[in-house]
């Protein structure tokens, strides 16, 4: 009797957790929809130097169906589209581009990208997701952005004991979105993409420096790449065609998340196969000293080679051949190559503290890569010291601090409206190449500063809406260069 009984609840709560919807019709009922709706508008009478214009408008729509069985189905489009406040003239201001290359497509045009075209399986506290998708995770999850990247592949996230969340998934395929171009040109000027969130399968377009025609189409916003192709590019050398450098399985990753009261911790371990491993890991703890409330946080970041990976591709490599450094109009800085000596092996750890006193908020990051370039070509960005239009600290032998200060104008009768500064200082150890032989001949310091000021407003009365003003100042080093950009975004969610 007690057995039957056992079987029956257990019957019972599985039909509860796996019917959802009765039949077809009912599925497609229960669905829902959503998505946002976004601006990004670059103010050039406050902007100079690199990405001094580009205006978009876009967003995504998605829907996902009810469930029936257990089972769900979902898609979303994303788009982006010129507002007609661009100034393409920019395309040959001061003997180079100015135009933005992280809003618009591969071509400086409009696109629209079924970014999100998956089936999605719920049993019990578990997930189970085949198709593209977005993968949110510390090595894969960008900065607000039109489009984001968008991953292909098997995702399972299993909440199937208190406080935890497993994550395990693995991806073939990605397609980089609109920041990707951002990421590549200005925040890893060029020659270090592949560490600041652009793998060398992104390509920019490139325009003529005297009319301001394209002359090049990009390529990698608009497609979904195999991950090794995404990562390391192709056999052409502008990356623009043939064979994929590296024919991979695709990236294997296993995250465990843990929250509970004021403690948080995670780990995750990325296997690209036949390219490298990936172990990241963090943790925070949030209490109370007097009248503030403290936040203390650390990182590590640990990334090798896999098998025999240098050797095989030898100085063909993209990670082993020379990459020239240029400032925006074309005169050439210095020559360095992503690995110096042709193998991937990094080391990033960092810490912060941040504390909470009434209106006021106050942090401090740092971070110290001991070895090599990590190699973070997926768009992650974990580290502490990250700035809007800078992420120098995944490049070797980098010292980074960052100091932020935020006030909340709740009190003042202005809930929602918030004023951010935030500076950070980046100390880089280079070493460069004098020519094309593969003989190390320099050294060459650089100290990059950043200052990014934002005002940020989230409407009270309207879920979803907020508006953000934000004006960056930036002292390159590498390029030697300054930038001033200032950027208005706009969003509502629904």
């Amino acid at each position: 009797m007690m057995k039957k009984t056992a079987i029956l609840t257990l019957s019972a709560v599985l039909a509860s957790q796996l019917m959802g919807a009765e039949d077809l019709s009912e599925m497609l009922k229960e669905g829902k929809g959503g998505g946002y709706i976004r601006i990004h508008h670059i103010e050039p009478a406050f902007s100079d130097t690199v990405a001094a214009t580009g205006s978009v408008i876009g967003g995504k729509l998605k829907y996902q169906t009810g469930a029936l069985y257990g089972l769900r189905f979902g898609a979303a489009a994303y788009t982006t589209h010129d507002t007609g406040l661009t100034k393409w003239d920019y395309k040959t201001k001061d003997g180079y581009s100015q135009v933005a290359m992280g809003l618009h497509g591969g071509e400086l045009d409009s696109y629209t990208t079924l970014g999100e075209a998956y089936a999605s399986y719920h049993l019990s506290n578990t997930d189970i997701t085949y198709g593209r998708q977005e993968f949110k995770t510390p090595m894969t999850e960008n900065a607000v952005t039109i489009i984001p990247n968008l991953f292909e592949g098997t995702v399972a996230t299993i909440k199937e004991l208190p406080d935890f969340t497993v994550t395990a998934a693995h991806i073939t395929k990605m397609q980089y979105g609109t920041r990707a171009g951002t990421d590549a040109a200005l925040i890893g000027d060029g020659a270090y993409a592949i560490t600041s969130g652009a793998g060398y399968g992104f390509v920019n377009p490139v325009t003529s420096t005297t009319t301001g025609a394209l002359t090049t189409a990009g390529y990698g916003k608009e497609v979904f790449q195999d991950m090794g192709e995404a990562t390391f590019g192709r056999t052409a050398a502008d990356n623009l065609s043939g064979n994929a450098k590296m024919d991979t399985a695709g990236v294997t990753s296993l995250g465990i998340d843990y929250a509970k009261g004021g403690f948080k911790a995670r780990i995750w371990d990325y296997y690209a196969h036949e390219m490298y491993n990936t172990i990241y890991g963090d943790l925070e703890y949030k209490m109370d000293a007097g009248p503030a409330k403290v936040t203390l946080g650390a990182q590590i970041l640990k990334q090798d080679d896999v098998g025999n990976f240098a050797t095989s591709l030898g100085a063909t490599s993209e990670i082993d051949k020379l990459r020239t450094v240029t400032t925006p109009n074309g005169v050439t800085v210095y020559k360095t190559k992503i690995s110096a000596d042709g193998s991937i092996d990094a080391l990033l750890w960092g810490v912060k503290a941040q504390a909470d006193i009434g209106d006021f908020s106050f942090s401090a990051a740092y971070n110290k890569n001991e070895d090599g370039h990590v190699i973070n070509a997926w768009g992650g960005d974990p580290a502490y010291t990250s700035m809007i239009f800078a992420r120098n600290e995944y490049r070797a032998d980098t010292t980074a601090y960052k100091l932020g200060a935020e006030y909340s104008f709740a009190s003042l009768g202005v809930p929602g409206l918030k004023f951010i500064y935030n500076h950070a200082a980046y100390d880089t150890d280079v070493k460069t190449w004098t020519t094309d032989t593969y003989v190390h001949t320099g050294m060459r310091n650089e100290q990059t500063e950043v200052d990014d000021y934002i005002l940020h407003y989230a409407v009270p009365s309207v879920k979803g809406l907020w508006f953000r003003l934000f004006h960056v100042q930036r002292d390159n080093d590498t390029r030697q260069y300054e930038q001033e950009h200032t950027r208005l975004v706009a969003n509502l969610n629904f």
